[in-house]
C-alpha cells in the first residue's frame, strides 16, 4: 500500500503576510491571514437528501443546518448550506463531517482553493461596502451568516463573526484582490505590512 504524505499548503498571499513578523492590531483595521484552513464540500443529490439529513441529525448540530446561509456549529467546526444540494463544512479537524465511504454524498476538499481572509477593527464595515453589493447592517446581514457574492465581478464567500469579518478569496484572484481591500484601508489609518 502506497502511503500518501499531505501536500504542503502554499498560501497565494503568505508574501504579504509574514510569518514570524510581529504585527501591531489596529482597532481602526486589521487584516490578518487565517492560514492551514480547512474547508470541504459536502454535496448530495435529490434522491439521497433524506439519507444524507438522517446521517447529520445523529451529530445533533446547533442550529438549523437545512437553511441556506446559516453557519451551523459542532464542536469546533462549522457547517453551512451554501447551495441547494451543498454544504460547506470549516475546520472540521475531528474528520465528524467524513462520509468519504457513503454513497449519498460526494466530500471534496477546497482547502486550498479559497484564501481566508479575516478582517476586523471599527472601520471593517466600511472597507467591505466599496467592494461588495450587500447590506452588512447586523440586522439584514445578522452574525452567523454567510452568503455569497462578488468583489470586483469575483464570486466570493462573506461570513459575519461576532466581532469581525471573514472573506473568502478564490485563490486565483485573491492577490488582485487583496490589493484592492488593502488599497482602500489606506484611508482609514491601514499601513501596508513591509514585504
Amino acid at each position: 500500500m502506497v502511503k500518501l504524505s499531505k501536500i504542503a499548503r502554499v498560501n497565494a498571499l503568505d508574501a504579504y503576510f509574514p510569518k514570524n513578523q510581529e504585527i501591531a492590531v489596529s482597532a481602526e483595521i486589521d487584516f490578518e491571514l487565517v492560514r492551514d484552513s480547512k474547508l470541504n464540500q459536502l454535496a448530495t443529490w435529490p434522491n439521497k437528501i433524506n439519507e444524507f439529513q438522517k446521517h447529520i441529525k445523529v451529530l445533533k448540530i446547533h442550529n438549523d443546518y437545512l437553511k441556506s446561509g446559516v453557519v451551523c456549529h459542532y464542536g469546533n467546526a462549522s457547517v453551512v448550506r451554501v447551495e441547494p444540494f451543498k454544504w460547506w463544512v470549516l475546520d472540521d479537524y475531528s474528520g465528524s463531517f467524513n462520509f468519504d465511504q457513503e454513497n449519498f454524498v460526494t466530500n471534496l476538499d477546497l482547502s486550498h482553493s479559497f484564501v481566508r481572509v479575516k478582517i476586523s477593527g471599527i472601520f471593517s464595515n466600511q472597507i467591505l461596502a466599496h467592494h461588495v453589493p450587500v447590506d452588512l447592517r447586523e440586522a439584514q446581514f445578522p452574525v452567523d451568516k454567510l452568503i455569497t457574492t462578488s468583489m470586483h465581478h469575483v464570486s466570493i464567500k462573506l461570513w459575519r463573526k461576532q466581532n469581525y469579518w471573514q472573506i473568502f478569496l478564490p485563490r486565483s484572484f485573491s492577490e488582485s484582490l487583496w490589493q484592492l481591500l488593502s488599497e482602500t484601508a489606506e484611508q482609514y489609518g491601514f499601513e501596508k505590512r513591509v514585504l
